[in-house]
């Protein structure tokens, strides 16, 4: 349906993705892709991605929160650490968290789409959709929608825990979910008029026609098999990349950096928080030096600067402030990180073995599966890693299986309909 006539009106999809940069980047992805197939976009997230999202094509609808300087208040780190600081952290953001299902709903009611993607952090937009009688399709970039009896939702680390349990998992995460969300639930009540308790899950979307609502499981099969029980509803599209920039140029020491030697490990855990940021630096620095022959050290925890390393390491290890991973990753000749789907994504497409030390979340499921397809040595979380822990897994990513097995995960996500596929299923199903 793509078309470049201006008198054409085209079909308006509103696409909400509520998080840090790893949350919101495969939207944007996906944003360019609707956008090339003739659509208008909107993406309403928070603040911080506008250049980003009119890069795409898209139009940014601004919500009043900054993910990034939330994850780095007190409360936001000591939640990572703690249910105590889970709690807390709630509870100093609930006011916050209304303002933004307020904002998302009246700004939807506005924009009048005639589709919506959310995703689950976006779900009370579900509750516009119905208002306005438009399709609201839930996407998520990790499995934690689809109930399967094959595998236990990818939160809590937990085990296979065997097909009832697997499928407990995910009921137990529902009710978790919606009791999180509680007082937004009762919020939207008294905001609306409704009920929507009594109107289905709004994790599940809405489909004016009363069928089931297409669910889009935006990860690839290469690290999640598609489970054999899951309805016909449920759509795996693969991941939705970033392609990478033709035009981008690397500052000059990475420049020089990459053809000084052999292919570096990249080592960078994004804008985790950690406890203790100095031992940690200090702990990765320790290991590389036992570990590593040559690596690039990205900055995003703690401010490392190049003067802080270590005579030893001057020669062989770059400091990096920032740089698109699809540009450097095929570079480099194995991928160290925190296990965000986004990273784990990408390491793979560019078949590049991984090491992944997790926080939380999904991470540890994400530093599970590559373990799993053997494309990277177990996981070890970051409170338990040691600088020798760290230097052998580094000598551990040396082993050919780990890239030959990284190498047929990237030929199966080359495969997968990715963000372009999937913006042509949409136009084509809805529009």
């Amino acid at each position: 349906m793509s078309s470049s006539d201006p008198s054409v009106q085209r079909p308006k999809i509103l696409i909400a993705s509520l998080g840090t940069r790893g949350d919101v980047q495969p939207y944007v992805s996906l944003a360019r892709a609707l956008h090339a197939e003739g659509a208008e976009v909107v993406l309403a997230t928070g603040e911080g991605f506008d250049d980003m999202i009119r890069a795409a094509g898209a139009r940014p609808l601004v919500l009043p929160i900054n993910y990034q300087t939330l994850l780095g208040s007190t409360s936001m780190r000591e939640a990572l650490f703690s249910l105590r600081g889970m709690i807390q952290a709630a509870r100093d953001t609930t006011r916050l968290q209304q303002e933004v299902a307020e904002t998302l709903y009246r700004e939807t009611l506005s924009e009048k789409p005639d589709l919506i993607l959310f995703n689950v952090k976006a779900a009370t937009i579900t509750i516009a959709a119905r208002k306005l009688g438009v399709p609201a399709l839930p996407t998520c970039l990790q499995p934690i929608l689809a109930a399967t009896s094959d595998y236990p939702i990818a939160l809590f680390g937990l085990p296979n825990l065997g097909s009832i349990g697997n499928r407990a998992s995910w009921w137990a995460f529902r009710k978790l979910f919606y009791l999180g969300i509680g007082h937004l639930m009762k919020f939207m009540t008294g905001l609306t008029g409704e009920d929507h308790k009594k109107r289905g899950d709004l994790v599940d979307g809405f489909d004016p026609s009363g069928g089931a609502v297409l669910s889009l499981q935006g990860y690839s099969s290469a690290l999640v098999p598609n489970a054999s029980d899951w309805p016909a509803h449920v759509r795996s599209t693969g991941y939705w990349f970033t392609e990478p920039d033709a035009h981008y140029s690397p500052p000059p020491e990475l420049a020089a950096f990459l053809e000084s030697g052999p292919p570096p490990i990249y080592v960078g855990f994004g804008s985790m928080p950690s406890k203790d940021p100095q031992g940690f630096t200090q702990m990765i620095l320790t290991g590389l030096e036992r570990g590593a022959s040559r690596a690039i050290l990205s900055t995003g925890w703690g401010g490392l600067a190049p003067h802080d390393l270590p005579e030893t390491l001057r020669s062989r290890v770059h400091v990096l402030e920032k740089a698109p991973h699809s540009w450097l990753f095929p570079k480099c000749a194995a991928i160290v990180h925190h296990g965000g789907s986004g990273t784990t994504h990408e390491a793979l497409r560019w078949g590049k073995p991984s090491f992944i030390s997790p926080v939380f979340g999904d991470q540890p499921f994400w530093g599970k599966q590559v373990a799993t397809i053997g494309a990277g040595p177990a996981p070890i979380k970051q409170k338990h890693l040691t600088a020798e822990t760290f230097a052998q897994a580094l000598k551990d990513l040396e082993q050919p299986t780990y890239r030959q097995n990284a190498e047929k995960a990237a030929s199966v996500m080359a495969g997968e309909p990715g963000a372009a596929g999937t913006a042509r299923m949409l136009i084509k199903t809805y529009l």
